[in-house]
């Protein structure tokens, strides 16, 4: 099957719906044929190994959540996608370049799906309450959630990570196709650490979660003074709020707490090495659909002990770990962390066993295979339908684009790319027809 995903976030280390994106689509390839689009400095398409993903970025300026697109080099990536001849386009967002891809499954014929990665009725909780001016207008607008709908209603499925997604696009209005494909994750970097040592003197605690107040690290500082156990909290994360994070780390200097650690961000690939030291993972998370945090700590056999939230009600209980009220104390809190701690080893491992058990099924590879499935049932009925639509954003975006770039010249068109030369498919690495994105190695 030659897959499309879109995404906002131009790497993996762009937050949790950003690793999901790029994780996917680098799992996907292992048995399909993939393009990723991301948004770059230029126009460019990445020559790719066999079973990896071909990487298209598009030139794209912006903050936040509005990156608009140059669809000054749109004619070229018409070339790209109509050589690739992708069976179904999958976007992560609604962001700007999602909008054209949607336009350009329904003017081809191509089933477009999307996986949301927010709650579509709360949306703007799930950015920073600290951007832009213009961002945080646009979001607050009562447009914003008709645009969403609109967007919604033009997708030929949604794909919901788990039933409180399922739930709210139902409450939001969504009638159309619906299909629960959850979070993936590369079960084998966790699946063989050890658990720590509940009999350690000293227990650790780990959140892992951007620093953002939907994140409520506040909380968890506040926890630690009702601890009558020696421990440490170790937070890590981006800054997705530089004022949220400048009052933790005042919290954490008035009151002289030398046993916090405000680490902020590490390479992915240091999570399980954190979560090896960790006796038990701490979340007082206000609002989430999935959390990754939550499914790679439970992954590696480290109990979670959380206020209810979306993804401590769907995974978290007393076989994992804790699950407390979301308006739950931090000194209650505080006590089911210390129950943990008190445990006897083999009451602990046992805790640690079934919280890998949980999570066994969202390996990536099975996510994959359901997503093939769905893939499959689109395009089965849009083949059936026979049908294209009219296009409704480009014009917006072309305009848009106009103003910000410019009207005259192709100034990210490929250079000396052979006409014919085809879309690279399994990561065979040969160019798109002309004219066409710029290539990179």
């Amino acid at each position: 099957m030659r897959i499309v995903f879109v995404t906002t976030f131009p790497t993996a280390e762009s937050g949790g719906a950003g690793r999901v994106a790029h994780e996917l689509a680098a799992a996907s390839a292992r048995t399909h044929d993939v393009l990723l689009v991301i948004p770059g400095e230029r126009t460019e398409w990445i020559a790719s190994c066999q079973g990896e993903p071909t990487r298209v970025r598009v030139a794209t300026r912006g903050e936040g959540d509005v990156q608009l697109p140059d669809l000054r080099t749109r004619d070229g990536l018409e070339a790209l996608l109509q050589d690739f001849r992708p069976d179904v386009v999958h976007a992560h967002d609604f962001s700007p370049l999602s909008l054209w891809f949607q336009d350009w499954a329904h003017r081809n014929g191509r089933p477009f799906a999307v996986t949301l990665h927010c709650l579509p009725s709360q949306a703007q909780a799930f950015g920073s309450v600290e951007k832009p001016r213009l961002t945080r207008w646009m979001g607050e607008s009562p447009l914003f959630p008709t645009f969403i709908r609109l967007f919604l209603h033009r997708c030929d499925g949604v794909i919901a990570l788990n039933a409180a997604m399922v739930e709210d696009l139902r409450r939001f209005g969504y009638r159309g196709p619906l299909y629960r494909v959850p979070n993936g994750r590369d079960l084998a970097a966790y699946r063989d650490l050890p658990p720590a040592d509940i009999t350690q003197p000293v227990k650790e605690f780990l959140f892992v979660g951007s620093f953002a107040r939907r994140k409520n690290q506040r909380y968890l500082l506040e926890m630690m003074a009702y601890l009558t156990v020696p421990a440490r909290l170790v937070l890590v994360g981006e800054t997705l709020e530089p004022r949220y994070l400048e009052e933790l780390r005042a919290h954490v200097r008035d009151r002289a707490l030398g046993n916090v650690a405000i680490v902020g961000p590490v390479p992915h690939t240091e999570i399980p090495h954190l979560l090896r030291a960790a006796h038990v993972f701490v979340s007082a998370s206000k609002l989430e659909v999935q959390s990754l945090a939550v499914i790679e700590a439970l992954a590696s056999g480290t109990p979670v002990v959380g206020l209810t939230n979306e993804t401590v009600a769907e995974l978290v209980d007393d076989a994992v770990g804790r699950r407390l009220p979301a308006d739950a104390s931090p000194a209650e809190f505080a006590r089911e962390v210390e129950a943990i701690c008190r445990m006897p080893p083999e009451h602990y491992a046992a805790l640690c066993r079934a919280g890998q058990e949980r999570v066994r099924s969202l390996d990536w590879q099975a996510v994959v295979e359901q997503n093939a499935r769905v893939y499959a049932e689109l395009a089965a009925v849009s083949s059936g339908a026979g049908r294209k639509r009219a296009p409704l954003w480009t014009p917006w975006l072309v305009a848009a684009s106009a103003l910000r770039y410019g009207i005259h010249g192709l100034p990210h068109s490929a250079q000396g790319a052979a006409p014919g030369a085809g879309v690279p498919t399994g990561g065979s690495g040969s160019g798109p027809s002309s004219p066409s994105p710029r290539r990179a190695r």
